[in-house]
């Protein structure tokens, strides 16, 4: 095994050019998504049309290729309202109507995850003594 030892100010000098700084690293995490930026200016302007509309808008919106959605899944679905909810929390909104409707539809969103994961244990869970195969017709 052969250990190379680091000598030279060469190295250390092109380590120290590719550090960053705290509060860049801070201000690319604080960047907004410009798709999030869109659905959340979408939302707001939907204001009104209660927590359905906003769910089943949310459900059928669709992806940059026109044909997959955007949110395929309960799962997905809650973690944006989720995103959402906390967005309007952080800019003083907790008490709007918009909020009140993105809490329904993440509810909503809450109501069929738990669901399907309910029904996929029903369906996956190791059948007891009163299983269907073992009984007498």
């Amino acid at each position: 095994m052969r250990i190379e030892s680091v000598s030279g100010s060469g190295a250390l000098e092109s380590e120290t050019s590719t550090v960053e700084s705290l509060e860049s690293r801070l201000s690319a995490n604080l960047r907004p998504d410009p798709a999030f930026e869109r659905l959340y200016q979408q939302l707001l302007a939907m204001e009104g049309q209660g927590g359905k509309a906003i769910h089943e808008y949310l459900r059928t919106l669709r992806g940059a290729d026109g044909e997959s959605r955007t949110y395929p899944s309960a799962k997905a679905l809650l973690a944006v309202t989720l995103q959402v909810l906390v967005r309007l929390k952080d800019e003083k909104l907790q008490d709007s109507q918009i909020y009140k409707e993105v809490s329904a539809a993440n509810a909503l969103a809450f109501s069929v995850d738990l669901f399907v994961k309910g029904f996929m244990r029903e369906v996956f869970q190791p059948m007891g003594d009163d299983a269907w195969e073992k009984s007498e017709w």
